[in-house]
C-alpha cells in the first residue's frame, strides 16, 4: 500500500510499508543461523566477561574518477573521515551466546581533503543518540541479533552495526555465505600466519532491494565492481587490530571514461582494558535495564545497513510543473537531436519518478504543455512507475482512427523501457485486444509488445512467467488466423522485436514459402534476435535450401536475407563452400556480385569468419578468376564510423541491384562492437521493386532470367523505407506502390528537411545501493539519454529524369552518473558527465535520363565537440560545503565516409559531366 507524503518544499515521495521485506530478512537470518551453524569454524573470540575493552575505530570514504591524476586542487579525492571511541563490555554470557555492549564515548567527523572541518557526531559531554548504547548477540562466530534503543537514528544505528560486523569472523580457512553489514555476502577466510585473519568479500547481494534497477542489455549497462577485505590481529582470542580496505567502481560499459570510484578504509584499535560492569543473568534483564537508563525502549535489527530516506539531495527539489515551465523551450521539436533536450529530459525524470499519477496527468493536459506533450510523453514513459503508467494510459486514446500521433508516440517510447513492469504488458495486452481500427497503430503497439517483452525475458526467470505466455499464446494464434499478407506481416515484425526461441518453428514454415518474399525476407529477418544457438541444424538447413533455391526459386532479396542469418549463426567449411560457388551462375549477376562482396566484407570485419574463409579459398576450384571477377555493381562495405577506447562504431553499406541494374535494396547498418559485446545501432533500408519500367530498363521475357522468381514485368512498381534502431525493428513506411503512387510522391515529396521520427529515449538506465563496510550507504545511479531526429528531404524530376534526396540522422547524447553517500549527517558525492551532438548526413544524386543510371552516393559527418565533466561535493556543515568542477572538452573532426570504389568513380564521371 503505497502513501503519498507532502514535504514541507513540495516534492512528493513514496514510502512502502516494509513489513514483508522486515519478515524476508529475519527468515534469511534464521536460516542462517541454522544452515551456517553445522559449518561454522571455530570462533577465534573469546572476550573475557569481566573486562571492559576500550577501541579506537577510523574509516575514511574517499570519492573520485579512476583516472584522476589528482595534480590540481578540483581533481584530488573529497571524503570524509570517521573517528570514534567505544567501550565493549559484557551483558551476558552463556555456553551458546555471548551479548556485547556498545558504548560509544567519542565521536566526529572530519573533511578529508580540509582536516580544519570537523563535526562533532556526538553531542555535548557525550549525549545524543550515537551515544545511547547498542548490543549484539555473538553465537559461535556469527553476529545473530542486534538491539537497538527506538529513538536510535539509522545513521547511528549504521555505525554502531559496522563495529558489531567487525567481530563477525570465523577462525579456520573455508568460504562461506554471511548476512553481513553489506547484505549476503560469499566470504573467504585465510590464515596467514598465526595470529591472523584475513577476510575477503568479493561481492554482497542487498536483501532489499526496492528501487534497484539496471538495463539487461550489457552494451547499454552499467558495470558495478565492489570488493572488501579486513586483515585482524588476535592475540589471547581478542581482536588487537583491525584493517580493512573496500573499492568501489561504477562505470558505463560502453564509455568506462565515465566512471566513479570510492575507496573506504577502516582501522580499529585496541586501546586498553579495565573492569568490566557486572553481566545480567539473561538477553531480556540486560535490554530492560538499558530501557531504564536510557527512557526507550529496545527493539530488534539484522546486521545488514539501513538505507536513509532523503526526500531531496542538498535541499534541492523541484516539482515536475517548474521543471516543465523551465525546460519547455528546450523540450520543444525543433530542439529534438540537440544536448539541450537530452538534457533537459534527464532533469524531468527525475522529477517524474517521484511523482504521483495526478501531477504527471496535470502537467501533460496544461495549457503550457500543448507544445511539449509528445516530448513530456518521452519523459513519463521512461520514467516507468506505476504513476506514470497509470497516468498515460488514462489519457491515451487507442480508438481513434485520426488522433493516433500521441498513441504512437507512447508506444514508440515504451519500446525502448529500460525495465519493464507485468503490469505494463498486462496493460497492453488489454488494448490489443481492444478494437484498433487504425492499422498502423495496432502494428507500432505490436512492435512495442514484442520489444517490451525481449527485455523483460532478459531478466532471471520472468520469461516463464504466465503473462509471457499469455503474449506468445496470442502471437501464435493470431499469425495462424491471417487471412491477409499485411496481417501475416505484422505478426512476423513482432516476433522478430521478440526475439523469443519458441518462436523458431513458428516462423520457419513462413521463410521457405516462395509465394511472397516480402513474408519470406520478414520471417527469415525475424530470426535476428535468436540467440544463433537456437538457430538449429533444422533451421541452417531450410535455410541454406532458400539460398540455394534446391526446392522452390526465391526473390534475391529472400536468399540474401538467408545469406545474413547463415553467416552471423556459423556454418560449415562445405557450406560455405557451396555459397561461393554459387558466384559462379552468372544468370543474376548483381546477386551473383552481392554475395561475394557480403562473404568478403564479412571476412574483413569478423576475424574468426576471416580465418574460416582463408581456410576454404585454400582450394584452387575457389579462389579463382572465374569466382573473384564479378561484372555486378552491387557491393557490400564495413568500415569504422568513429573508433573509441572501449568501443568503436561501425557502418556497413550495401547496394543491392536488381539483374537490369536498377537498385533494389540500399541501407546502412550502424553497429557498436566492444571486446566482449555487440550492440546493433541503427539500421535503415531502402527496398524497390519493379522500377525497371519506370527508369527505360530493358525488361526479360523471361519470367525466371533474372533469377528473382518473379518476373520484373510483372511486379507493381514500390518503394519503401524499414527502419531499426537499437535493434528493434519501427513501423514500415512505404513510399508508393504503383505508377500512380510513384506521381503521388513526386509532386508530395518535401523539398525542405522534414522529420519522419523524433525522439528522446533512456538508454542507459541504472540505480543500485552499496552498503559499505563502515555502515554508510551508497547511492550509484546512471542515466544515458539519446535525442534523436531523422529527417529528409528529395526532390525528383520526372522530366529531367533525376532525383537528389537526403536523409539527416541527428543525434544528442548526454550521461549521467552518480556516487552519493545516502545521509543527512554526512555530504558527500560525485557526478560524471559526457556530451555531445552530431549528425550523418547521407545524399544521394541519381540521374536515370540515360541507361545504365547514374548514381552518386555520399556520407559525412561534421565537426563536434564531446564534454566530460567530472564534479565532487562534500559537506559536513552547511556553511562548510566544498565543490570542485573539472571539464574535459575533446574535439572530433569531421569525416567523409568511403561508401565503395564504383560509387567513388561513378561520383566523379557525374562531377565532370556537371
Amino acid at each position: 500500500m503505497n502513501h503519498w507524503i507532502s514535504s514541507a518544499n513540495g516534492c512528493s515521495v513514496i514510502t512502502t510499508m516494509g513489513k514483508f521485506i522486515i519478515l524476508f530478512m529475519t527468515i534469511s537470518s534464521l536460516l542462517q543461523c541454522v544452515t551456517l551453524k553445522s559449518v561454522a569454524g571455530q570462533n577465534p573470540l573469546n572476550y573475557d566477561p569481566t573486562k571492559a575493552y576500550y577501541y579506537s575505530y577510523q574509516s575514511e570514504v574517499v570519492l573520485n574518477d579512476a583516472s584522476s591524476k589528482k595534480a590540481s586542487r578540483p581533481q584530488q579525492d573529497v571524503g570524509v573521515k570517521i573517528g570514534m571511541e567505544f567501550e565493549l563490555s559484557t551483558a551476558y554470557r552463556d555456553k551458546d551466546v555471548h551479548m556485547f555492549k556498545i558504548k560509544i564515548l567519542e565521536a566526529h567527523a572530519t573533511s578529508s581533503s580540509r582536516p580544519e572541518v570537523q563535526k562533532p557526531l556526538l553531542e555535548a559531554k557525550g549525549s545524543g543518540v550515537l551515544a545511547l548504547p547498542a548490543y549484539f548477540q555473538l553465537r559461535d562466530d556469527l553476529v545473530d541479533g542486534l538491539h537497538f534503543a527506538e529513538k536510535d537514528t539509522v545513521f547511528s544505528r549504521n555505525l554502531k552495526k559496522a563495529i558489531a560486523a567487525v567481530f563477525q569472523v570465523q577462525g579456520k580457512e573455508g568460504t562461506r555465505i554471511e548476512v553481513d553489514i553489506s547484505g549476503e555476502c560469499e566470504v573467504t577466510y585465510k590464515i596467514p600466519k598465526p595470529g591472523f585473519v584475513e577476510r575477503t568479500k568479493p561481492d554482497c547481494s542487498n536483501l532489499e532491494i526496492a528501487g534497484e534497477f539496471t538495463n539487461a542489455n550489457k552494451a547499454l549497462g552499467v558495470s558495478l565492481y565492489s570488493k572488501s577485505s579486513q586483515l585482524y590481529n588476535l592475540k589471547d582470542s581478542v581482536i588487537e587490530r583491525m584493517t580493512g580496505t573496500q573499492k568501489v567502481v561504477t562505470y558505463l560499459n560502453i564509455r568506462t571514461a565515465l566512471n566513479g570510484v570510492a575507496d573506504v578504509s577502516q582501522n580499529l584499535q585496541l586501546k586498553s582494558t579495565s573492569q568490566g560492569p557486572d553481566t545480567f543473568p539473561g538477553v531480556k534483564d540486560a535490554l530492560d535495564r538499558a530501557q531504564k537508563e536510557t527512557g526507550s525502549p529496545y527493539e530488534m535489527s539484522l546486521l545488514p545497513s539501513e538505507e536513509e530516506v532523503t526526500t531531496c539531495r542538498e535541499g534541492k527539489c523541484e516539482s515536475p510543473s517548474t521543471l516543465a515551465d523551465r525546460y519547455s523551450e528546450d523540450l520543444k521539436a525543433e530542439n529534438i537531436a540537440t544536448v539541450n533536450s537530452a538534457k533537459a529530459f534527464a532533469a524531468m525524470l527525475k522529477s517524474f519518478r517521484s511523482a504521483g499519477k495526478k501531477t504527471i496527468a496535470e502537467i501533460m493536459t496544461s495549457k503550457k504543455s500543448y507544445y511539449i506533450v509528445p516530448q513530456l510523453m518521452d519523459i513519463a514513459t521512461a520514467a516507468q512507475t506505476e504513476a506514470s503508467r497509470e497516468a498515460l494510459l488514462e489519457l491515451l486514446n487507442f480508438e481513434d482512427d485520426e488522433a493516433v500521433d500521441h498513441p504512437q508516440r507512447f508506444l514508440f517510447a515504451a519500446a525502448y523501457s529500460s525495465h519493464p513492469s507485468e503490469t505494463l504488458i498486462a496493460d497492453l495486452l488489454s488494448v490489443l485486444k481492444k478494437p484498433i481500427p487504425n492499422e498502423s497503430l495496432r502494428q507500432s503497439l505490436l512492435l512495442s509488445l514484442g520489444a517490451i517483452i525481449h527485455t523483460f525475458c532478459q531478466v532471471g526467470e520472468q520469461c516463464s512467467l504466465p503473462i509471457v505466455t499469455e503474449f506468445n499464446t496470442l502471437m501464435t494464434s493470431s499469425l495462424a488466423a491471417c487471412k491477409e499478407e499485411s496481417c501475416t506481416l505484422m505478426y512476423l515484425r513482432a516476433m522478430g522485436n521478440a526475439g523469443l526461441p519458441g518462436y523458431v518453428p513458428v516462423i520457419l514454415p513462413f521463410a521457405e514459402s516462395p509465394s511472397s518474399p516480402m513474408v519470406a525476407t520478414t520471417a527469415i529477418q525475424a530470426f535476428r534476435r535468436v540467440q544463433s544457438r537456437f538457430i538449429v541444424k533444422e533451421v541452417k538447413a531450410a535455410l541454406q535450401r532458400i539460398f540455394h533455391q534446391n526446392k522452390a526459386s526465391y526473390d534475391s532479396s529472400v536468399r540474401v536475407a538467408a545469406l545474413e542469418v547463415l553467416l552471423d549463426a556459423g556454418i560449415s567449411n562445405m557450406a560455405l563452400r557451396n555459397i561461393l560457388l554459387s558466384c559462379l551462375d552468372q544468370s543474376n549477376i548483381e546477386f551473383s556480385a552481392y554475395v561475394l562482396k557480403f562473404v568478403l566484407d564479412k571476412s574483413e570485419a569478423v576475424p574468426e569468419f576471416g580465418e574460416q574463409v582463408a581456410s576454404v579459398l585454400n582450394d584452387i576450384y575457389l579462389n579463382n578468376y572465374n569466382i573473384f571477377s564479378q561484372k555486378g555493381k552491387s557491393s557490400v562495405i564495413t568500415s569504422f564510423l568513429a573508433k573509441m577506447t572501449d568501443t568503436n562504431a561501425t557502418y556497413n553499406l550495401f547496394f543491392e541491384n536488381s539483374a537490369s541494374g536498377v537498385m533494389k535494396r540500399s541501407g546502412m547498418i550502424v553497429n557498436l562492437q566492444g571486446q566482449n559485446m555487440k550492440q546493433p545501432l541503427m539500421k535503415f533500408g531502402i527496398y524497390a521493386d519493379g522500377l525497371e519500367s519506370l527508369v527505360g530498363a530493358e525488361e526479360s521475357d523471361d519470367e525466371d532470367d533474372d533469377g528473382d522468381g518473379e518476373a520484373a514485368a510483372v511486379l507493381e512498381p514500390t518503394a519503401g523505407m524499414s527502419f531499426t534502431f537499437m535493434d528493434i525493428l519501427l513501423t514500415q513506411v512505404e513510399f508508393f506502390r504503383g505508377t500512380s503512387g510513384l506521381m503521388s510522391a513526386a509532386w508530395n515529396a518535401p523539398s525542405e528537411l522534414t522529420s519522419a521520427l523524433q525522439g528522446n529515449l533512456l538508454l542507459q538506465d541504472h540505480s543500485k545501493r552499496v552498503h559499505l563496510v563502515n555502515g554508510l550507504v551508497l547511492d550509484t545511479a546512471a542515466m544515458g539519454v539519446l535525442s534523436i531526429d531523422l529527417s529528409g528531404s528529395i526532390s525528383i524530376s520526372l522530366w529531367n529524369r533525376n532525383c537528389e534526396s537526403l536523409i539527416r540522422t541527428s543525434g544528442a547524447m548526454y550521461v549521467e552518473g552518480s556516487m552519493r553517500i545516502n545521509s543527512r549527517d554526512v555530504g558527500l558525492g560525485l557526478t560524471f558527465t559526457g556530451e555531445g551532438q552530431s549528425n550523418i548526413d547521407y545524399t544521394g544524386n541519381a540521374d536515370f535520363y540515360t541507361m545504365p543510371l547514374k548514381l552518386c552516393m555520399e556520407m559525412k559527418r561534421p565537426e563536434f565537440t564531446f564534454t566530460k565533466t567530472l564534479q565532487k561535493v562534500e559537506r559536513l556543515r552547511k556553511r562548510k560545503t566544498y565543490r570542485s568542477k573539472c571539464v574535459t572538452k575533446s574535439n572530433v573532426s569531421g569525416e567523409s565516409y568511403l561508401l565503395n570504389k564504383n560509387n567513388s568513380d561513378e561520383c566523379r564521371i557525374m562531377m565532370a559531366e556537371g
